[in-house]
């Protein structure tokens, strides 16, 4: 198939995570955000990352909630990683109010937000693993803005493409966006050429070997 030309990160748009993923692998890069999901059903993002890194304050200590949403660019998805804590959050009403005008696209969280039934009247698209009502001010602060963060095993740098919906969240590479996206053109195409024949009463294994679907998984140079 020749390749499909890539407009960037809109590109990613309404992409099923699922294709992503399956592109992703065949280039050996993992880029998945385990157990991360989405506030509500039906939300879903795409855009380049915007990235917070939170730290723990010591005991006693007071500390302030994180100021950055006003420096966040249009159209970019803010991604905080807060280690994984459950025990205070990072993200409520006030901040989606504001990001909403500012036209982001979504927030992923690695960790919890709170106000949840505000942000979901909002239709935001709010990823996280889970909510929660404590706050985060004098418990955690802002360490860095716009650096590499690591959320479970995959870094996550700023403008690396950002997909979610109702499967997860997955990250792509800035480096490797372009050709990402034209692998997942090609294994949408197949996969719809499968889903064809499989309507026009063809077996699922005839139809899988006919349109080569595992060569889909093999490795390829990115």
């Amino acid at each position: 198939m020749s390749a499909s030309h890539y407009p960037g990160s809109e590109a990613f748009k309404g992409i099923p995570t699922a294709c992503i993923s399956d592109a992703l692998d065949t280039f050996g890069i993992n880029g998945g955000l385990e157990g991360l999901k989405a506030l509500g059903p039906g939300m879903a993002l795409a855009g380049p990352a915007y990235t917070l890194q939170y730290e723990p304050v010591p005991e006693g200590e007071a500390a302030q909630a994180g100021e950055f949403i006003d420096e966040v660019p249009e159209g970019h998805v803010v991604v905080i990683a807060n280690g994984g804590r459950q025990y205070c959050t990072v993200w409520g009403d006030l901040l989606t109010y504001a990001a909403k005008i500012r036209g982001l696209r979504g927030t992923v969280i690695d960790g919890c937000c709170r106000d949840a039934t505000a942000i979901l009247q909002t239709g935001y698209p709010l990823f996280s693993l889970g909510s929660y009502m404590k706050s985060g001010k004098n418990r955690v602060r802002l360490a860095a803005r716009q650096v590499p963060v690591t959320i479970g095993s995959t870094v996550v740098c700023p403008g690396d493409i950002v997909a979610a919906d109702d499967s997860g969240v997955i990250v792509i590479p800035k480096d490797v966006a372009e050709q990402a996206y034209r692998r997942v053109k090609e294994i949408e195409a197949m996969e719809e050429r499968i889903l064809l024949d499989l309507q026009n009463g063809m077996p699922m294994k005839e139809a899988r070997i006919k349109h080569r679907y595992n060569q889909y998984a093999l490795r390829v140079n990115v």
